[in-house]
């Protein structure tokens, strides 16, 4: 008989399906082995002994067994279950943003113990109160950066003069800030002094401390348009999740 193998991550669930009546599919963000997608049999039954463990967001040791196509979850530790970005519909659709965010950037078995624990300070910051507009575009600032894709803030992406002044835009497409001359370029958005102290800033601050945060209602409105564009730009399609943030 063919041996299985079994293994333990810790794990976040960012994304899952139901699988027949009982059954579900969890797709897991894992701090040893990345992106996961693994069967949850029974899980769906009333007194699941899996289910506490595996809620959207939720923060567990699993056991798994390895599979053809799905790893199989043959045990759950329950870490944290965020119960709090549930009670409140705000939190939740930004930790929905989050979740979705990290799966369209990320490919299956890839690990990356930075963006696990990026995520995993992310959902704790927004469940214990943070303002959930400045935590998530930390996060997007971060995990974009992480995976290569990090913005120039401080010199110029046409001309690579240094950005000072009032006057200055950000171009999705050449990955950065634009001086006063190169402006007028097309697809060029304005973005003003504080909005760009504001990125250098979520660029750096981990999570927990800007979970005591708050952008100022001009930097917030700038961030939001400017890294909608950014972000999107690098996505092969628009996030669903995405379109709540901005109700």
């Amino acid at each position: 008989m063919r041996r299985v193998r079994l293994y333990q991550v810790s794990s976040l669930v960012i994304r899952q399906r139901h699988l027949g009546e009982t059954d579900r599919i969890v797709i897991l963000y894992t701090r040893e082995r990345g992106k996961l997608s693994a069967l949850a049999k029974g899980v769906n039954k009333p007194r699941s002994k899996f289910a506490a463990g595996l809620q959207l967001f939720c923060h567990a040791r699993l056991q798994l067994a390895a599979g053809r196509s799905l790893e199989v979850v043959t045990q759950v530790q329950p870490i944290d279950t965020f119960y709090h970005l549930r009670e409140e519909w705000v939190r939740y659709a930004h930790a929905s943003y989050v979740a979705e965010l990290l799966d369209a950037l990320t490919d299956e078995q890839a690990p990356d113990q930075a963006c696990f624990d990026l995520l995993l300070a992310t959902l704790q910051a927004l469940d214990t109160g943070g303002d959930p507009a400045t935590l998530v575009r930390g996060f997007e600032l971060k995990l974009l950066a992480q995976l290569g894709y990090s913005p120039e803030l401080n010199v110029c992406v046409s001309c690579a003069a240094k950005v000072v002044g009032s006057k200055a835009g950000f171009s999705a497409a050449q990955g950065g800030v634009v001086c006063a001359r190169c402006l007028c370029a097309e697809g060029v958005a304005p973005l003003s002094p504080g909005a760009r102290r504001a990125m250098r800033d979520l660029m750096h601050l981990p999570p927990q401390e800007l979970a005591g945060r708050r952008l100022g209602s001009g930097a917030r409105r700038e961030l939001a348009r400017v890294m909608r564009t950014f972000v999107d730009y690098h996505l092969a399609r628009p996030l669903r999740s995405a379109e709540f943030l901005s109700r």
